[in-house]
């Protein structure tokens, strides 16, 4: 099984959007959880299959969410929401 480390500041970006889909509507968070765990399983099945941004990085959408993980050797290291600012965006996937 491949290794899988999620940086503490990509936990608290999704809390913070599994809290977000809850205040929108019951349910959607853990719909929004339950993707993020398929998105996560498909990283660890196919590491090298995401798009590049970056020398170390790799993008990986959500197939259901309009969310991106980032990150570098299995390292995640932000869940962005992709409606934000495309330069915030930026912030929270290259921090």
């Amino acid at each position: 099984m491949t290794k899988l480390r999620i940086l503490s500041i990509a936990a608290q970006d999704l809390a913070n959007a599994i809290e977000y889909y809850e205040t929108k509507s019951a349910g959607l968070g853990g719909d929004f959880l339950d993707e993020y765990e398929r998105t996560i399983s498909r990283i660890c099945r196919f590491p090298e299959a995401w798009a590049p941004v970056s020398p170390n990085q790799r993008r990986c959408l959500m197939r259901r969410f309009p969310y991106a993980m980032m990150g570098e050797e299995i390292i995640v290291t932000g869940v962005a929401d992709l409606r934000m600012n495309p330069e915030k965006i930026r912030k929270v996937l290259l921090r």
